[in-house]
């Protein structure tokens, strides 16, 4: 059985990945920073959350990332886990760039060092491509980065891509788009749209516009 381990097994594509791969027969190990409070109602939505083994770790520390591959070995790791808030990142952008950077390095090095046959996919953001030059959009955009957020996942892009060529690991990127399901956060513009909508056709909010 193969051995998967996801890290933000607890939001919307976490939860649907670990759906897919428990699927196709895989062992699937989620990491948090923090077992206290975890909220696994998305893993329990999808009725997958006792099929799936969670860890507390905390990513930006290197010695508890080697622990816990050594304790699994896993032979695929889907690193899902940043702070995505494009406008928390403002308020904090130092703690967004350390935390977003770290933990990436801390697990490809942890890859290199320990087993660099596992293959590792990282989770890019159409964030990166910022300021828009051209129409369609592709892989090959320049990327323009508009936020501290945005800023970040251009680094541990690149990281990523650096791991591949200088190692020669399995590291492959994902240039990810808003995607929208029932499981999206309510901090997210499109989840908050769509609450609005029904709390208006449902009485709850009114639609009419006040003059400032």
């Amino acid at each position: 059985m193969k051995t998967a381990l996801i890290t933000g097994i607890t939001r919307q594509d976490g939860a649907y990945l670990a759906r897919l791969l428990l699927s196709k027969g895989y062992k699937v190990i989620g990491l948090l920073r923090s077992l206290s409070g975890a909220n696994l109602s998305r893993s329990r939505y999808l009725k997958i959350e006792d099929k799936i083994t969670i860890h507390e770790c905390d990513l930006q520390d290197l010695s508890q990332v080697i622990k816990l591959i050594s304790l699994f070995k896993p032979q695929e790791i889907y690193n899902l886990a940043a702070q995505s808030s494009v406008s928390l990142s403002f308020e904090q952008p130092i703690g967004t760039i350390i935390f977003n950077i770290t933990s990436v390095v801390n697990i490809l090095e942890t890859i290199r060092l320990m087993d660099p046959k596992v293959k590792y996919y990282q989770t890019s953001s159409s964030e990166m491509i910022g300021k828009i030059e051209s129409l369609p959009i592709d892989e090959n955009a320049k990327f323009h980065p508009l936020s501290p957020y945005a800023i970040s996942k251009v680094a541990a892009h690149h990281i990523t891509i650096n791991y591949r060529e200088s190692y020669q690991l399995f590291a492959a990127c994902g240039i990810l788009f808003n995607h929208e399901s029932y499981l999206r956060g309510d901090n997210f513009f499109i989840k908050k749209l769509l609450k609005g909508a029904l709390d208006i056709v449902n009485g709850k909010q009114s639609h009419r516009i006040r003059k400032s």
